[in-house]
């Protein structure tokens, strides 16, 4: 996404910002690092931020992984009807969020396409006055927790309606 900050709509420049998207899928890929003996799917990363950012989907997720994936996707299904397009439209995001973590040694790729996350985190924020980027960042990492225990990338953009 070759267009200058001074260019960006201030919202969209702040709440798409290179680095805290990256963070959230930082923080995803982490967490899926841990769990699985596998590293983060490539493709995982462009679903991260369509799901996590959306404010309606990110509230209901629930608190823990115990509720199966597929099984929340089906009971949220209204939450879903318009996911593929919401991805495509998060698609440069997650690009410009992913060469930022590469060009800050965040996160290695290696050469099956699959992401390493570094422990080191590209910003620590933990005062009260974040609470949602903290929520935000909680959510991911369930993601990524999530994830790791459905980690069929086919099945999975196939059950979203995602299509190449």
């Amino acid at each position: 996404m070759n267009i200058g900050w001074t260019e960006r709509n201030t919202i969209v420049a702040n709440l798409f910002n290179p680095a805290f998207c990256g963070e959230i899928i930082r923080a995803t890929a982490k967490e899926y690092n841990k769990h699985t003996n596998t590293n983060f799917p490539y493709a995982f990363a462009f679903l991260v931020l369509p799901i996590v950012l959306h404010k309606a989907t990110r509230e209901r997720m629930p608190r823990s992984v115990r509720t199966y994936y597929f099984v929340w996707v089906e009971q949220n299904d209204d939450l879903f009807f318009d996911f593929p397009k919401r991805t495509r439209s998060m698609v440069k995001y997650t690009k410009e969020a992913l060469l930022f973590l590469l060009a800050h040694n965040k996160i290695e790729l290696n050469e099956k396409a699959e992401i390493l996350a570094t422990d080191e985190k590209v910003k620590i924020i933990n005062k009260e006055e974040y609470q949602e980027y903290n929520d935000i960042l909680k959510k991911a990492e369930m993601l990524g927790k999530w994830l790791s225990s459905t980690s069929d990338v086919k099945s999975i953009y196939s059950f979203l309606r995602i299509t190449p």
